[in-house]
């Protein structure tokens, strides 16, 4: 799941147009504050697209296109099913505000082999997206992400960051990155 939501929060857009989910509102749904919180707009945003731009110039052109990147992760604990229902909730709002759901994914009570539940939902534009939004409840790792993602940017965009990416996984990168750190922990020591 965290692969998906990695390609998704690379490649997605969120319309220019009012939201239909306020992220303070989002906040009071859940029991404590987010454990983390990803606000990215105006300077910040360009600093990252110019960050990127000589390494990966895909992706550089995608953030070119961007408003605004929000992330939400908060953690669950006993409060799943209540966290599902309110995000569905959540959903339905997006729909009513003339989003389509373009992937949905429910988990069945007893399935361990489930990662959780998913929703997706975008704002056509006709040849482009108009806006995006990934809401996940992730079983694994006991937590609900929201990512929403504002401007507006070509498919071709998203199928070339996706390529790029695709082979990307975000475990076994930080795990790599987990025992690198440890190693050089213990060279220090010796």
């Amino acid at each position: 799941m965290r692969r998906l939501l990695l390609a998704l929060a690379l490649a997605a857009p969120l319309g220019a147009t009012a939201q239909p989910v306020d992220v303070a509102a989002l906040d009071a749904l859940f029991e404590a504050p987010p454990t983390v919180e990803v606000n990215l707009r105006g300077s910040l945003l360009r600093l990252a697209s110019e960050a990127a731009r000589a390494e990966e110039p895909e992706a550089a052109l995608m953030l070119d296109g961007l408003r605004a990147v929000t992330v939400r992760v908060y953690t669950l604990g006993a409060t799943r099913d209540l966290a599902v229902r309110r995000l569905a909730d959540v959903g339905q709002r997006f729909e009513a505000d003339g989003w389509w759901t373009f992937v949905r994914v429910r988990s069945q009570p007893g399935d361990t082999e489930n990662d959780g539940d998913v929703w997706i939902y975008v704002r056509d534009a006709g040849d482009a997206f108009d806006g995006m939004a990934v809401m996940a409840v992730d079983n694994e790792d006991d937590n609900a992400v929201f990512v929403l993602i504002d401007g507006t940017i070509d498919p071709a965009q998203v199928g070339a960051l996706t390529r790029r990416f695709a082979d990307v996984d975000v475990d076994d990168e930080a795990d790599q990155a987990d025992r690198d750190g440890d190693s050089s922990r213990d060279d220090d020591d010796q």
